[in-house]
């Protein structure tokens, strides 16, 4: 069988999902996008599961883009964390990223 591209757009799709169900969410996701050879648009909040499955962030505040780029470097933009976690270091270390210094 052969292969067809398309695209998956997902919006908030792990709101209100036990966190078993969202860690599993994650790897099904890079299957489909691998089986598929699909392009995904992914609106979400769950910040270890974006930078689980993406190849390019990008993060909005207000509408605007305030970051972009591979996961790595937007997992530790002091200016992401600051608006995604504020400053409360138990949220930032529950998230697996770095403190703004």
């Amino acid at each position: 069988m052969g292969r067809t591209e398309g695209e998956l757009r997902l919006d908030e799709s792990t709101a209100g999902v036990a966190q078993r169900e969202t860690e599993a969410f994650g790897p099904l996701l890079v299957r489909i996008r691998a089986e598929l050879g699909a392009s995904m648009l992914v609106i979400e909040h769950d910040m270890p599961l974006i930078m689980a499955i993406s190849d390019r962030v990008y993060c909005l505040e207000a509408g605007r883009v305030i970051a972009q780029g591979a996961p790595e470097a937007v997992r530790n933009d002091p200016v992401v964390i600051a608006s995604y976690l504020g400053t409360d270091e138990r949220a930032i270390e529950r998230s697996n990223l770095v403190a703004p210094s």
